[in-house]
């Protein structure tokens, strides 16, 4: 793995990220282009998470994080007081706000013919960081859970119905989950599906289950213990983004 500091936050890189050159290989035939399109998903995505690092730092959250693997990342924190849902919400957006900003920006410069001065794997790099940036970016907003989409409904229904939010936003993403995967087959994009069913399994798991209530009539047993140590917050965890 690799490990280095980012203004600060720690972020490490997992091995399983190499995967990304695989699909560069379906897509480039030279070694620099191939090179390029993994540098660029590396840093779109690293730019990504750092949209949630430092949003949630600005609010003053400790313990920031960034890991990326496989085709994602993911980004830890911990809120040094009780953080509003809209702030969360904020946090939450906060990553594909940024690279879909970066990518316009990249896009723009393209189509204002910056790129003809450019090698072939230079464009490879600009091309595949628009696609992971800012393509990516809007989808990532899709209300599915884990994608930033899914956190930022349930964030915002927070605000409306904070007893309710949890079970409106699981089933508003599984309703889309399903609609999605049944849309893919629909069109033969069987890996997209499979895809598919992989994040909505990955957001169902993730949710928060009910905790058993004790009946009125039901008197726990308590066991005598010394005090014990003060419980540290855990850490929260925005969506792993899902780049390709």
């Amino acid at each position: 793995m690799l490990k280095f500091p980012l203004l600060g936050v720690p972020v490490t890189v997992h091995w399983s990220f190499l995967i990304v050159a695989f699909f560069g290989i379906r897509r480039y035939d030279t070694a620099l282009e191939i090179a390029a399109w993994t540098g660029a998903v590396f840093l779109a995505v690293l730019l990504h998470e750092s949209g949630h690092a430092f949003t949630a730092r600005g609010y003053g959250a400790t313990g920031v994080t960034i890991t990326l693997f496989a085709l994602g990342g993911y980004t830890q924190w911990v809120p040094r007081t009780t953080m509003s849902p809209g702030k969360r919400l904020v946090v939450s957006a906060a990553g594909s706000a940024v690279g879909i900003a970066a990518g316009l920006l990249i896009l723009g410069f393209g189509r204002g013919g910056g790129y003809q001065s450019f090698p072939l794997w230079g464009v490879a790099f600009l091309d595949t960081f628009v696609l992971v940036g800012l393509f990516w970016g809007v989808l990532n907003w899709i209300p599915l859970l884990p994608l930033d989409g899914g956190h930022m409904l349930n964030h915002a229904l927070a605000i409306i119905w904070p007893k309710r939010a949890d079970t409106i936003a699981t089933a508003v993403s599984t309703v889309v989950g399903v609609g999605l995967i049944a849309t893919a087959f629909y069109f033969q994009q069987t890996f997209i599906a499979i895809f598919l069913v992989f994040i909505l399994l990955s957001g169902l798991r993730s949710r928060p289950r009910p905790s058993r209530q004790v009946p009125s009539n039901e008197q726990p047993t308590i066991a005598p213990h010394p005090p014990a140590e003060p419980t540290p917050k855990e850490p929260e965890q925005e969506p792993p983004a899902f780049p390709i």
